[in-house]
């Protein structure tokens, strides 16, 4: 008996000195629960967060125009997206002017706030369209904003711009942009970034909100 009670207090300690349930009081568990333990610890305690994401899966590889659809794959993956953010919808959405950008980001639940799709390029996603809110009048009410939670549509280039004038160019980098761009086939990653202590990071959920090709 004298062996056992020892061992039981140390058992105790033992627990109580265990890696905390990082997402029992997290806003959005569904997003905290696919990042490494000591990551959630960090992000548990961010006081803003900003999800750029690449746009989903569109109608055609080669289709480029604004007006591009999503594939129905693309539409499901939105699904996706909407499910793991879950409620209540974000506090801000912005997105490129593209129509795929643009639905990509309507899966945080809120109105998007579009912004020009390249530096001077008026079109959007209707043919009636005129964009003149640049990216960068985009980066500065981000960094101004007091918004908790905000989503990001964009595309395989200009996802990394947001990384970079967020956490940087190494960070990006480190996370998977390569000369100024996710890789092609890199479809379905949630780039989070996070403001902690005042300096912004930046985690990846690669592949977050990808679905697997129907038959």
């Amino acid at each position: 008996m004298r062996l056992v009670l020892p061992l039981i207090a140390l058992c105790a300690s033992l627990t109580a000195c265990a890696a905390p349930e990082t997402g029992a009081d997290f806003d959005r568990p569904a997003l905290l629960e696919r990042l490494p333990a000591a990551t959630a610890a960090d992000i548990g305690r961010a006081d803003r967060h900003i999800l750029v994401v690449r746009h989903a899966r569109k109608i055609a590889p080669d289709c480029n125009a604004l007006d591009c659809p999503l594939s129905p794959r693309g539409e499901a993956m939105t699904a996706q997206l909407a499910s793991l953010i879950g409620a209540p919808p974000v506090d801000e959405a912005f997105a490129s002017a593209a129509c795929r950008t643009l639905r990509t980001a309507e899966a945080g639940g809120q109105a998007v706030t579009v912004h020009q799709a390249a530096d001077g390029l008026e079109t959007g996603c209707a043919a009636d369209d005129t964009i003149t809110r640049s990216r960068a009048d985009a980066f500065a009410q981000a960094a101004a904003s007091q918004a908790r939670w905000t989503l990001v549509g964009e595309h395989s280039n200009t996802s990394c711009l947001w990384l970079a004038e967020f956490a940087g160019e190494a960070a990006a980098q480190t996370v998977g942009c390569t000369d100024g761009r996710l890789e092609e086939t890199a479809y379905g990653d949630v780039f989070w970034l996070y403001r902690l202590d005042g300096a912004w990071q930046v985690a990846v959920l690669p592949a977050a909100f990808e679905v697997a090709e129907s038959d």
